[in-house]
């Protein structure tokens, strides 16, 4: 598509993530006529700059607020997580690359007896949304996992948790979407949005776009994208540090995580551990673009060497950076929004990539008029009108 001619396609579809290649993937596949834009390439923001970390069990410190939102959010985040994972094995081998989904399970680690407590209680609560993670004890943990640092009194096993490459994972649903008949437009800033009720037209850096639906899956910047068509999406954005070392042989099969601090480690398939659990960068007001700082790096390397001491010889690689965003509940916003006929959201849950290929897909079905494959009526954008007020 050289030509910068105005467009035409029934949806387009804004955003070059996971979400949004999913979702060209899947319309495409139903035979709908499809147009995907970024501003930047295809993987270059939040999808393509995260860990690659499947999550299912609840993030510790997400498990601590009290905010009601959060609370009442789990019970639909656990299922959504659960069938989420599920989803992506049923998914990755009709991909056409390895994307190394890998799920081994993963542990939350507690050091001291409160921990345990937390673990304890969280335990329950995934329990009951059907999850089905157990507590470990030190006797258990040395048979399963022996390089964790003697420190470490217990564990939360979650089966389902594991480990994807985004590198190659969202650029293989991409081209599974652009074999399916979906054009791709890398390069397109959007300046504005409007509609008429029958038809959108996006004014772009090439021209005009006109299209009878659009797909919102802008990954962080989805609130800016809705506000173009009246709608506030509530958002909170983050840069947030991960870090790699040198590839050495096969030892940390699961998904590490801590019960009170910040981390996530994984060993991938060449033999790199990926370092990561949230801890902070910042964001270059002029680009746009989130950068690592010295504290982010020494953070997730303090945390991961304290528990994992095998790793203290190792030397660091690489350090980069990328941004997340998540709802006031963590959840997704999934379907069409309220007022705006043909504008679907597909705004990702705090766990983003792993959502993602699902997320993808439940919006196509509901952009086809397909009967949905799971209950998205929680994910709704009015769910935060009575907080707003």
């Amino acid at each position: 598509m050289s030509d910068d001619a105005d467009l035409k396609t029934d949806v387009l579809v804004i955003g070059g993530g996971i979400m949004g290649c999913s979702a060209a993937y899947f319309l495409a596949r139903a035979g709908v006529d499809v147009l995907l834009i970024d501003r930047h390439d295809l993987n270059t923001q939040g999808s393509g700059t995260n860990a690659g970390s499947i999550h299912v069990q609840i993030i510790s410190r997400f498990f601590k607020s009290t905010d009601p939102l959060w609370v009442r959010g789990r019970a639909a985040l656990l299922p959504l997580l659960k069938e989420a994972v599920s989803f992506w094995q049923r998914f990755a081998p009709e991909l056409d690359d390895d994307v190394e989904l890998r799920i081994g399970g993963g542990l939350m680690v507690a050091e001291n007896e409160t921990e345990l407590r937390v673990l304890e209680s969280k335990v329950a609560v995934e329990r009951a949304q059907g999850v089905n993670s157990e507590l470990l004890d030190r006797k258990q943990l040395e048979k399963l996992a022996p390089y964790l640092a003697p420190s470490v009194l217990g564990a939360e096993l979650c089966p389902l948790e594991g480990k994807v490459n985004p590198i190659r994972a969202t650029p293989a649903i991409a081209r599974g979407a652009v074999r399916a008949g979906a054009r791709i437009r890398r390069g397109v800033t959007l300046h504005s949005l409007n509609t008429d009720k029958s038809w959108f037209e996006a004014v772009t850096s090439i021209g005009r776009i006109r299209a009878r639906r659009v797909v919102n899956a802008a990954g962080p910047w989805c609130n800016e994208v809705a506000a173009m068509v009246g709608l506030s999406i509530p958002l909170e954005r983050h840069a947030r540090n991960m870090s790699a070392t040198e590839p050495v042989e096969p030892f940390v099969m699961h998904l590490i995580q801590h019960a009170d601090q910040r981390l996530t480690l994984k060993q991938v398939s060449n033999g790199n551990l990926l370092l990561g659990g949230g801890w902070p960068a910042v964001i270059d007001p002029a680009s746009g673009r989130a950068n690592v700082i010295r504290t982010g790096i020494s953070g997730g390397l303090w945390i991961a060497t304290h528990v994992v001491p095998r790793i203290r010889h190792l030397r660091l690689i690489r350090a980069w950076s990328g941004i997340l965003f998540f709802t006031p509940d963590g959840n997704p916003v999934l379907g069409e929004a309220p007022g705006v006929p043909g504008f679907f959201n597909a705004v990702g849950p705090n766990a983003g990539y792993t959502g993602g290929p699902l997320c993808g897909k439940l919006v196509a079905e509901a952009v086809t008029g397909q009967p949905l494959s799971f209950d998205v009526r929680s994910f709704d954008l009015q769910r935060f009108e009575s907080r707003a007020a």
